[in-house]
């Protein structure tokens, strides 16, 4: 063999030995479950109100996918507003709805996850009023959509829970002009979640340990 065929054969070896590894597609990351419990707080005609609900989702690389459900902690009362053809009474008002969100993580750390969340839902706006012998009365009920976008941060307490807070707009589309108005507002909130498919993940590598050591 010629010193230029050996040249050529070393120099075919380094280059995949280099570059060879690029065309095999990488192995696809597992997906991480979790599932997490979601306080918020906004505004409903600028006084402060609570949701309370909970998320389930799944993590993949820096990607993450999850469906929520929320709803008020206790009704927003308003004492007197004068509704049409009734007069003046006590107006209750119920909201819940169920979101998808698509989040992108900035940092994933061991220790931190910064992302950037946007959502879409779908829920009932309901009024209901007290009449005279103090009995609800349904009022109206509007569906709407609300749009939602905002910045969190979650810290890993332990390897299988994590808190979290974050911050945001939400707008919401109504066919009631006066929900979009009402409803519309930043929004802010804190979690407290669970690393739920590394906990599924564990427990069932020690069954198959104990498994594999009783045999």
């Amino acid at each position: 063999m010629t010193v230029r065929a050996v040249v050529l054969v070393v120099s075919i070896g380094w280059f995949r030995f280099l570059f060879g590894q690029d065309t095999i597609p990488p192995p696809k990351a597992a997906f991480r479950i979790f599932f997490n419990f979601d306080f918020r707080s906004t505004f409903v005609n600028a006084d402060p109100v609570r949701f309370y609900g909970f998320r389930l989702g799944a993590q993949r690389n820096l990607d993450m996918l999850s469906i929520g459900f929320y709803g008020l902690g206790d009704p927003y009362v308003q004492p007197s507003v004068d509704l049409a053809g009734i007069g003046k009474r006590e107006l209750r008002t119920d909201f819940d709805y169920t979101a998808l969100t698509y989040e992108r993580l900035l940092i994933n750390s061991k220790r931190w996850q910064v992302g950037v969340p946007v959502s879409i839902g779908l829920g009932n706006y309901r009024k209901s009023y007290l009449n005279e012998e103090q009995k609800l009365v349904p009022y109206s009920t509007n569906e709407l959509v609300p749009l939602e976008a905002s910045l969190h941060a979650d810290y890993n307490l332990f390897w299988w829970i994590f808190i979290g807070v974050g911050g945001g707009y939400r707008h919401v589309l109504a066919a009631d002009i006066d929900a979009t108005k009402t409803l519309s507002d930043w929004t802010y909130y804190g979690k407290v979640g669970l690393r739920l498919g590394e906990v599924v993940k564990r427990v069932r590598t020690k069954i198959k340990k104990n498994g594999a050591q009783g045999s």
